[in-house]
């Protein structure tokens, strides 16, 4: 396949899963929301500086996809599809620079250029989370615009390569933090090892220069920081120069998990190509001809795995920088035996059997929501939908047989997700948005009532419900205080059980995620405190 026919097709892949998710499914809470809201509030604010929710500086994140978000309602409106696309042009972003690394890597191998961004794309974790609203690709965009930096450094030793090492640094930190020199810095460590001849320039000029290089990435992050340090007041200040990084290292706020959790993580993200095997056929090969390009990668990747292991807080998404790593390996080992015949029946059957499992049971899942108590939009599911993506994985395993394997696997992923945007995320989408409550909330506030939330339960409606003004965060405790103080408001609690007796007084209720939103008329609760009595649902969803 051509170059330019290659990436044409890869655009029309991502344009086909992009549109299809921007119009079937809405922001889901509680991370797509909040991360909104975050944005919603800088546009309201037009504080560039210290990003806030609902009034509150929020240092969890730096502002640099906040900004993005922002310069994407500047040229196309407020949509709620707009950060979503923002993060889905990252990831177009994402393939090319990829593209751009496999051929500094290997000069000579054009066909390892070309499949590359293909295999990141058709991986399972990646088209999923390139339409989602979170900070990891565009982590992984900083990522790959500093290790081509350091490969250009390697090859040509030019002071804009070095520059461009800088330049991915600074923009990892103002995507997700520090963290961005989990990714980045090992492999300039680690370059006599990888490197496998000497730096011309001697290694202690290599390793002044990434010294330099790692000082301007920060100098830059810095030009946010300290104006941002000292607008936000010293609470502020304290958790995003010291207590965001080191909080979630030594002992995570939440997520913590034991060391080995990555491992059986990592084959599921790395879907269907962990089950390929003209993939695990072809690494005798890559491992017997490896040099420097290869040991690049393992630099890249397996410093990065150990360290995400040793820290206490872990997330599936905080590998997918690292992916790209091992999905350069398999493009490298698959075009080495891209001569040989077309894959056999089993290897086909393994690397689509996940695919067809999830398809069952989506036929299954409609008969069994009725006899459990499972959401009540898993009942409306049409098993005919289940059928028809088992269908298309058939139909799949047939192509596989007579067209271009690596490829046409690759597209499988992306063409299974769109099929589910459109059975089964459009039929949930309203059990996420919660449209009765969202309503009743922004009529309530445009009618000028005091309307306020607890603590734990406020990231869901600012930027869905467009509001104006904070909803007022009530401390979990305070609930009947604030009630008391405030007869003609509202009070939005989130419950775990609700009794009839509680659901007929309450002025709305809805489910979401097993557990009940309730909005309270203030005078209720004066009257009948113990209705607040159910214990709280803690935001044990998150993934900040």
């Amino acid at each position: 396949m051509k170059m330019h026919a290659s990436r044409l097709g890869l655009v029309l892949l991502w344009a086909l899963l992009t549109l299809v998710s921007l119009w079937a499914r809405p922001l889901i809470p509680i991370d797509e929301t909040r991360y909104a809201a975050v944005a919603w509030e800088m546009w309201l604010r037009g504080d560039w500086l210290v990003p806030h929710i609902n009034g509150e500086p929020y240092s969890h994140k730096p502002p640099l996809l906040f900004w993005l978000i922002n310069l994407g309602w500047a040229v196309l409106g407020t949509g709620d599809w707009v950060p979503r696309l923002v993060t889905a042009l990252v990831t177009l972003g994402d393939l090319l620079l990829l593209g751009a690394l496999a051929r500094r890597l290997w000069p000579h191998d054009t066909r390892t250029s070309l499949i590359a961004p293909w295999l990141f794309y058709g991986s399972l974790s990646i088209a999923l989370f390139s339409t989602t609203l979170m900070f990891d690709l565009l982590m992984t965009a900083a990522v790959l615009v500093g290790l081509l930096g350091l490969t250009g450094a390697w090859q040509r030793g030019s002071w804009h390569d070095w520059g461009l090492y800088g330049l991915g640094i600074g923009l990892g930190i103002l995507s997700k933090g520090p963290a961005i020199l989990v990714y980045l810095l090992p492999v300039a460590l680690l370059a006599p090892w990888w490197m496998t001849t000497g730096y011309p320039g001697g290694w202690k000029r290599w390793y002044s220069n990434t010294a330099l290089a790692l000082l301007a990435g920060a100098c830059l992050a810095l030009l946010w920081a300290i104006p941002a340090a000292i607008q936000g007041g010293e609470a502020y200040r304290e958790m995003i120069l010291w207590g965001q990084t080191t909080g979630r290292m030594v002992q995570s706020f939440a997520h913590a998990r034991p060391w080995w959790w990555y491992l059986p993580i990592l084959p599921i993200l790395l879907l269907p190509w962990s089950l390929w095997l003209p993939l695990w056929r072809g690494l005798p090969g890559l491992r017997a001809h490896a040099g420097a390009a290869e040991r690049f990668c393992l630099a890249w990747f397996v410093p990065g795995l150990l360290a995400f292991s040793a820290i206490s807080g872990k997330q599936v998404h905080y590998l997918l920088p690292l992916l790209p790593a091992l999905i350069l390996l398999g493009a490298r080992a698959l075009e080495a035996r891209a001569d040989t015949p077309s894959p056999g029946r089993l290897a086909i059957a393994l690397a689509l059997a996940p695919f067809a499992f999830i398809a069952l049971a989506l036929t299954i899942a409609p008969f069994l929501a009725t006899q459990r108590q499972w959401p009540t939009w898993v009942a409306e599911l049409s098993p005919g939908w289940g059928l028809t993506l088992l269908a298309l994985t058939l139909l799949w395993a047939l192509i596989l047989h007579r067209l271009e394997a690596n490829r046409w696997l690759a597209a499988f992923p992306v063409a299974f997700l769109a099929g589910l945007h459109i059975g089964v995320l459009r039929i949930a989408a309203p059990a996420f948005e919660m449209p009765q409550l969202s309503a009743t909330l922004a009529t309530l506030q445009a009618q000028g009532t005091v309307v306020a939330a607890s603590a734990q339960y406020r990231d869901q409606y600012p930027f869905s419900l467009r509001l104006t003004k904070p909803l007022q965060l009530i401390p979990e405790g305070d609930e009947l205080a604030w009630a008391q103080a405030n007869p003609t408001g509202v009070l939005l609690v989130n419950h775990k059980a609700m009794s009839a007796e509680q659901r007929q007084a309450a002025l709305i209720t809805q489910t979401f995620r097993g557990s009940d939103a309730a909005l309270w008329p203030a005078t209720t609760l004066t009257r009948h405190p113990d209705y607040l009595s159910n214990e709280r649902v803690e935001d044990a969803n998150a993934t900040e």
